[in-house]
């Protein structure tokens, strides 16, 4: 199988979107990361909370395949206070 990734931005959501990572909603005015791919010669995307993003990366440096979408647990999200503790 081959993907290849040809464009990736950021977005302020102007509609409600869903998550290809965790399946849970994108709302209205949140920063999500849009991926634009083609795999096995059919274009595609996805879009991600930030945290989602980070998560599916880290997931492909690790064991260097894609993911099920919608099917992957949602990381928590740091807060001010929770950076303020490390």
């Amino acid at each position: 199988m081959s993907c290849t990734t040809i464009a990736e931005s950021t977005h302020r959501a102007r509609k409600e979107h869903k998550c290809s990572w965790c399946g849970q909603p994108i709302p209205v005015g949140e920063v999500y990361v849009r991926t634009r791919f083609v795999f096995e010669g059919d274009p595609g995307s996805n879009k991600f909370h930030l945290e989602c993003d980070k998560a599916a990366a880290d997931d492909y440096a690790e064991w260097g395949e894609g993911f099920m979408p919608y099917e992957n647990e949602r990381p928590v999200k740091a807060t001010q206070s929770d950076a303020a503790v490390k």
